[in-house]
């Protein structure tokens, strides 16, 4: 006999659990619609889990600046948490902008509380922004250290790696290098993503790959947010990294190939049903 529906909405039986999964991104919002949480909900729905987003930061920018941000104070982010880790059935985090002591030792907490760290949970540094906004004066290693309490997965671009292990990234080797040091550092799996590497993934988990695919120089927004939230839906349906960081490529691909003006300056990639 089929359960009943309970006064929370879930199903007494069994204890199959008929929720629908969901994927957390933990980030700012751009009310241009081109990055951050309003991009990440986008992927993670297309990708086939119930999106579900907590705010850390309000941004001031469009498709051409950046005007400045507002943070969302660690109090109301604890909020939001946990009127969300209480109810859903969350498989995997996707952590974006996070630029305060506070708020990262918030994260950690309650994603300990609710046994979710060290799962697929990963952190993709935002240092600035394509429209230049910075987020950061310092703090940027502090927070990679409180992170690195419940990470298991980074992607830091060419930047962020020099910044988080001390070391200059030029090249495919010193990429390499760089992941090395990070993952010992931090104790979690990395993935040295793109732009100055002209497209190639450097990833260390333990073992050193690359992944390449098709590379546009052209400066579209939001494709570090695409790439950070697909590869976190591939690791929550249970692939392997290699795997996972090939099919994030692609997808990301297909999202700049559809890249679109919807404003006066940079294109916005356009995500969806791909596969």
């Amino acid at each position: 006999m089929e359960g009943k529906e309970s006064g929370r909405g879930v199903r007494e039986d069994s204890g199959k659990d008929y929720r629908k999964p969901s994927v957390l991104s933990i980030a700012g919002i751009d009310p241009s619609g081109c990055a951050g949480l309003l991009l990440d909900v986008r992927v993670i729905s297309s990708l086939g889990f119930h999106p579900c987003g907590i705010a850390t930061a309000i941004t001031f920018q469009n498709t051409c600046e950046g005007y400045g941000y507002e943070k969302v104070s660690a109090g109301v982010v604890d909020r939001q948490l946990r009127s969300v880790l209480e109810d859903e059935l969350i498989a995997a985090v996707k952590i974006g902008l996070l630029n305060s002591k506070e708020i990262a030792e918030v994260v950690v907490q309650n994603l300990k509380d609710y046994g979710l760290d060290r799962g697929v949970v990963l952190w993709d540094p935002v240092y600035t922004s394509t429209t230049k906004l910075e987020f950061f004066q310092k703090e940027f290693s502090e927070i990679a250290g409180i992170l690195s309490e419940a990470v298991s997965f980074l992607t830091p671009n060419a930047k962020e790696a020099e910044l988080l292990s001390g070391m200059e990234v030029k090249d495919l080797e010193s990429a390499g290098n760089a992941a090395k040091n990070i993952s010992g550092k931090f104790g979690c799996a990395v993935v040295v993503t793109g732009g100055r590497l002209k497209g190639v993934d450097v990833v260390y988990d333990g073992e050193l790959f690359s992944v390449q695919a098709e590379y546009s120089p052209v400066e579209i927004r939001g494709t570090g947010c695409i790439y950070s939230s697909a590869l976190t839906c591939y690791l929550a349906r249970g692939e392997k990294l290699e795997d996972a960081t090939r099919h994030a490529r692609l997808y990301l691909l297909e999202a700049v190939k559809r890249s679109k003006l919807v404003g006066k300056c940079h294109p916005c990639s356009e995500v969806g049903l791909y596969e």
